[in-house]
């Protein structure tokens, strides 16, 4: 059978990889946050480009949040790299980073326990017949969507009303303590994934049609589950993070 044709490969504009370049160097730290980039003319020498172009490139960047512009200043690096730290977790890391960190509730939902996966129920027993679904968003500079995070909670009596009230002050730490659910362990696995089509279109739903993350793009995944000290489930949360904003890093 005759093998058919492949799609052409779209080659990237040049603004595209402007905006690439500049990317990857400040991902490095080449040009470390709420430092100034090059101006616009320097830009346009070092790749031979037209301003037009440059400030294209230079929107690119601006619309993931990674720099600001300050009309008659210039623009400067809005990103900070996040490194997890066991003893500060993912949001105390974003914090202690001075990122700007807004978490934005999106829905709670009572759920049956076998959406629990069965290697956590293993692990950390249910205290509850059923679970609360608790979804949320993270985002930091410019609004710009850096993770979706669900966590299911087990469902005990004091809980058992928080999709009509909401969560402590809007915080699930506050929320599990209000109910006696005191994390004393925990177990957390950070891997590579690619984001489903569900998942994708709730990114969609939070940052507007344009922005988010595509179905099938890499991700990075994490799952962490905490016990009470009677081995019981405190909280497991799946979280899948935009890897331009995230990195895992470890010492030993």
């Amino acid at each position: 059978m005759e093998a058919m044709p492949s799609s052409p490969r779209r080659v990237p504009l040049k603004h595209e990889r402007i905006a690439k370049a500049l990317l990857e160097q400040i991902r490095r730290g080449d040009f470390p946050a709420d430092e100034p980039l090059p101006s616009e003319t320097a830009l346009g020498r070092r790749f031979a480009a037209s301003r037009n172009t440059v400030r294209q490139a230079l929107a690119l960047l601006t619309d993931q949040g990674l720099i600001v512009t300050r009309p008659g200043v210039g623009s400067f690096v809005a990103f900070r790299p996040v490194d997890e730290q066991p003893h500060l977790g993912w949001a105390g890391a974003i914090q202690q980073r001075g990122a700007v960190n807004h978490v934005r509730l999106v829905s709670i939902t009572a759920v049956d326990a076998d959406a629990l996966p069965a290697a956590i129920g293993a692990v950390a027993r249910p205290p509850a017949a059923c679970l609360l679904r608790v979804v949320r968003v993270r985002s930091v500079v410019g609004d710009r969507v850096i993770s979706l995070e669900c966590s299911l909670l087990p469902a005990v009596p004091p809980l058992a009303d928080l999709p009509e009230r909401g969560l402590v002050d809007d915080s699930i730490v506050a929320t599990l303590r209000s109910a006696g659910l005191t994390p004393a362990s925990g177990e957390q696995w950070v891997e590579v994934g690619a984001l489903d089509a569900e998942d994708a279109a709730l990114w969609r739903a939070c940052t507007g049609a344009d922005a988010g993350l595509p179905a099938g793009g890499t991700v990075l995944v994490s799952r962490c589950v905490t016990r009470t000290a009677d081995g019981a489930l405190a909280e497991y949360v799946e979280s899948q993070m935009d890897p331009a904003y995230f990195r895992l890093h470890l010492r030993f």
